[in-house]
């Protein structure tokens, strides 16, 4: 598959934006369109409450979202302002706006405020000469990246992983965590503390990892890999981790014998399974090579990536072991959590599970 459009979810944090910047870079190497969307979760909304006290008795059947009042309604500061709880904070300083609304009007204020916030991040994406579309929409986060993505047709979600942020909580917030799980098309989740590395060629990585089992779930994202590197001019590295060999199992635990013939014989596998990976790289211009290391598949993929030159792993979300959440067992989820970079997880086609 090919990426010619990527969504990007903003939630108005300057992290969020960060990735912004660093998808046009990624996106102009690809000659692919960025569509921004911000998400305002009704949920986090505070919405005020009526009282008799103020002369406004709640009629009985009134909806959640059309209960009359005049309540002091804190708004976050900036450019346009942004209602407080909405789970969306765009731009900076200013003070807090108290003015009389109900809770229909309230939720007006927080989508034209959200729209124009995602407008004006999409300006500036234009006129950095990368082809931006925009909208803002309501309802929950995870749920709506998901849809709109698929209702634009886009081929890659990129979404920032951070602790502050309305949408990524956490490292893999739940959001993200769901986005991932459910998105049914390639998800990249890229740290900001990563994207300092990319100052001299934002988005555009100068080594592609990718991660093979020898299922040919992982050996799927192959083509991507190399459509992606041969656009930005990346040298791709195609990983494969060799375990101990392990021989007899008594009752209490397996016994291991580390010979070095066994190791050997494993590593040469290796080394001829990832070579017709290599041909076809060489095939399309792209520079590639084979790194083969024994070991524990994620500890051993942290240690690696880390001393590569401004890396990008992709890799599947099911590998050879069936576990349908991520590849490799927990190999993609320790990986997306831990080593501060960005990675790609692509899921087989027509598996959305």
């Amino acid at each position: 598959m090919s990426i010619n459009k990527i969504l990007v979810p903003l939630d108005g944090s300057e992290n969020a934006e960060k990735i912004g910047g660093w998808v046009a870079g990624l996106a102009r190497a690809l000659e692919a369109e960025v569509a921004l969307v911000s998400i305002v979760n009704p949920e986090k909304i505070e919405l005020p409450r009526s009282t008799a006290e103020h002369g406004h008795p709640i009629p009985g059947k009134a909806g959640p979202h059309d209960r009359p009042g005049r309540e002091s309604v804190e708004a976050l500061g900036g450019a346009g302002g942004m209602v407080s709880g909405a789970g969306f904070a765009p731009g900076s300083g200013g003070s807090p706006t108290h003015a009389p609304a109900f809770g229909t009007q309230i939720l007006d204020r927080v989508m034209l405020d959200a729209n124009s916030y995602v407008e004006k991040e999409a300006d500036r994406m234009n006129a950095a000469g990368v082809k931006t579309s925009h909208k803002a929409v309501m309802g929950d986060p995870a749920e709506e990246i998901v849809n709109y993505a698929h209702s634009i047709d886009a081929d890659l979600i990129a979404m920032a992983t951070h602790r502050s942020s309305g949408i990524a909580r956490g490292v893999l917030g739940s959001v993200t965590d769901r986005v991932l799980r459910t998105a049914g098309m390639p998800v990249m989740a890229v740290h900001p503390e990563s994207l300092t590395a990319f100052s001299g060629g934002m988005g555009q990585p100068e080594t592609i990892v990718v991660p093979l089992d020898g299922s040919d779930r992982s050996a799927g994202v192959v083509d991507l890999a190399l459509d992606v590197a041969k656009a930005v001019g990346s040298e791709v590295v195609f990983f494969r981790v060799v375990q101990y060999p392990y021989y007899g199992v008594t009752a209490i635990d397996a016994s291991y014998f580390d010979t070095g013939y066994a190791i050997s014989q494993q590593r040469t596998e290796a080394d001829t399974y990832l070579q017709p990976f290599k041909d076809k790289a060489e095939s399309m211009g792209v520079n590639a090579r084979s790194l083969v290391v024994t070991g524990s598949p994620a500890s051993r993929l942290l240690e690696e990536v880390k001393s590569l030159p401004r890396p990008l792993v992709i890799m599947s979300t099911r590998g050879e072991s069936g576990i349908k959440r991520w590849v490799l067992g927990s190999v993609a989820d320790k990986v997306i959590r831990s080593s501060g970079l960005p990675v790609m997880v692509v899921p087989p086609t027509g598996d959305t599970e």
